[in-house]
């Protein structure tokens, strides 16, 4: 019945609907953090606990993604990438629903927890479907450009958090995250075709089919420090968002009003960098643009370490920095993935599956830390980030090194 409406591979078109389609599913989880980062302090005083309780629910939120996209990936390869994406769609729209109805911190966890699982297993075919159209340099091609529609999100979802904040409460930002995944299931339902071959759909998953494929990624030497490298640049990013909130809130005591302004800077330069990247990759090796993107973040995240270690920290400095910590993953995030999908076409939901679960681990428990050791300044979170990419750096390296 829906068939008549779907996109075809014919169309001129094709790669500007699919782009969007995908960026659209994409933005799940940076609506799902990033509009209601700003309404932590207003949470934090609704249920009657500290902010740090509240900042786990990010925390929570990363550790379910990890969980949506191990399962996600494979049975995507098993199931067919539509499939997942559905399930998962529907899944993190009805958890958003419920949160409007909660009075406990603890419930709100709990829900966060489901509400990322979905929206794990739904993000995690995003490249699957890529890979499945598209090869060599057109993969971290086609992924600019994903990634420079998808950052749209976290430029607007502060924006849109701090009104909804003002305007109805924190409750109206959940009521947003439903929607935008409703809309994101119909649009796939109807319009978006299976890339999945027929043939390799066997709608059954084994622990030992399980196995098997992370087994083969971790294999490589060469891949799992690829992994580890995109991991830790990106833990660095999820450790800002995290303490975003306090750091230009209740540290600097910047105005709500403005904090969409502060934070939407990091997103301007990621997109800045990731058109660059897109315009670069027709010319320049994936492996070489990402070298550079990694000195980038290591040079923002050691005079962050720094800047943040002085008595009285200039919030210039930490922002200037910060900018170009989050910018550089322009250069970075689709040329790493890109390198690591391409090593393994027959398997890339798992690939991706890989990626995702130690990226969004990491980030959980590198904003665990961030919690754990809340001192009331911004000296973890600038040490965070300063470790973070010094390690993704250290293991940029070891791949470079490794011969498989």
């Amino acid at each position: 019945m829906t068939k008549k409406f779907l996109i075809s591979r014919e169309n001129r078109f094709f790669i500007a609907q699919i782009t969007f389609l995908l960026a659209l599913l994409s933005s799940l989880s940076p609506f799902a953090t990033d509009t209601y980062i700003p309404a932590l302090p207003t949470m934090a005083k609704f249920f009657g606990e500290p902010i740090n309780m509240i900042e786990i629910s990010l925390t929570v939120y990363f550790i379910g993604v990890a969980v949506g996209q191990f399962f996600g990936g494979p049975l995507s390869d098993s199931f067919g990438r539509k499939t997942i994406a559905l399930s998962g769609v529907f899944l993190f729209s009805v958890s958003s629903f419920m949160a409007i109805f909660i009075s406990d911190v603890h419930i709100l966890w709990v829900l966060r927890f489901f509400q990322a699982v979905g929206g794990g297993g739904a993000s995690v075919v995003n490249m699957a479907f890529v890979r499945d159209w598209f090869e060599g340099k057109d993969v971290a091609r086609i992924s600019s450009l994903i990634g420079m529609i998808m950052m749209l999100a976290p430029l607007v979802a502060p924006v849109i958090g701090s009104f909804l904040l003002i305007a109805l409460g924190w409750k109206s930002i959940f009521v947003f995250m439903s929607s935008v995944a409703a809309l994101t299931f119909i649009l796939f339902t109807f319009i978006m075709p299976e890339s999945r071959h027929p043939q390799h759909i066997t709608r059954k998953l084994t622990g030992k089919q399980l196995v098997g494929a992370y087994r083969k990624i971790f294999s490589s030497r060469k891949a799992v420090f690829l992994v580890l490298a995109n991991s830790f640049a990106v833990a660095g990013m999820f450790t800002f968002l995290t303490g975003s909130s306090f750091l230009y809130i209740e540290y600097f005591k910047i105005d709500v009003g403005l904090f969409p302004f502060y934070f939407g800077a990091n997103v301007a330069m990621n997109v800045a960098l990731t058109f660059l990247n897109y315009r670069l990759v027709k010319h320049i090796e994936p492996a070489k643009i990402l070298h550079v993107g990694l000195i980038i973040q290591l040079i923002s995240g050691v005079v962050l370490w720094f800047a943040v270690s002085q008595t009285e920290p200039s919030l210039w400095i930490v922002f200037s920095m910060i900018v170009l910590f989050i910018g550089s993953l322009g250069l970075i995030f689709s040329n790493i993935v890109a390198l690591i999908l391409n090593q393994f076409p027959e398997i890339s939901g798992s690939a991706n599956a890989v990626i995702g679960v130690i990226r969004f681990a990491f980030s959980g428990a590198v904003g665990s830390l961030l919690a754990l050791f809340h001192t009331g300044n911004i000296v973890p979170i600038g040490t965070i980030m300063g470790s973070c990419t010094v390690l993704a750096y250290l293991f940029f390296t070891g791949s470079r090194l490794a011969k498989h």
